[in-house]
């Protein structure tokens, strides 16, 4: 893939898509694991440091994950131990670069722990249109929800919103 970034539209990135869940940890991680459960979900991809480690604080290691060892509650997250492999990656806030695309193709086989030197945030949607079927890609939402998002539901929409990016 090539390298995208936000120009115009920022907020249709701001909304909260799919389901979004209003708890705080554990009961958010709950309500997350029983979706998975209900509809078969094989795969679940975090994104964002205070979301990965909630799902391995709650004994839920994510198939891949990515981080950018930042959070908004200045919180100490060390999650590398999990994963197979760590990946760096250089991806600037509002960017999806091509190292990042490339990161994520790897990080959906599992096992792969994505550390961004930039920002994360974008990288969720790299993974929405790369992950397998039957997936959930789980972020946070800068308000505090926790969002999931089914890939077999969403893919079409995501791919829809990946062309109001500027290729870079």
């Amino acid at each position: 893939m090539r390298c995208l970034r936000i120009r115009e539209r920022r907020d249709l990135f701001a909304f909260p898509y799919p389901i979004a869940v209003w708890r705080e940890p554990p009961r958010s991680l709950e309500v997350v694991s029983d979706l998975a459960l209900s509809y078969g979900v094989e795969h679940i991809y975090t994104v964002g440091d205070v979301v990965t480690k909630n799902f391995l604080d709650y004994g839920v290691t994510p198939t891949s994950a990515a981080v950018d060892e930042k959070t908004r509650r200045g919180l100490p997250v060390e999650q590398h131990r999990k994963f197979q492999r760590v990946i760096k990656v250089v991806n600037p806030p509002g960017y999806i670069t091509e190292e990042a695309w490339a990161a994520v193709e790897e990080a959906v086989g599992g096992g792969v722990l994505i550390k961004v030197e930039g920002e994360e945030d974008m990288l969720a949607l790299a993974f929405i249109k790369m992950a397998p079927p039957r997936s959930l890609v789980v972020y946070g939402h800068y308000k505090g929800a926790l969002i999931a998002v089914m890939v077999d539901w969403y893919r079409d929409a995501i791919d829809r919103l990946l062309q109001y990016l500027e290729k870079c």
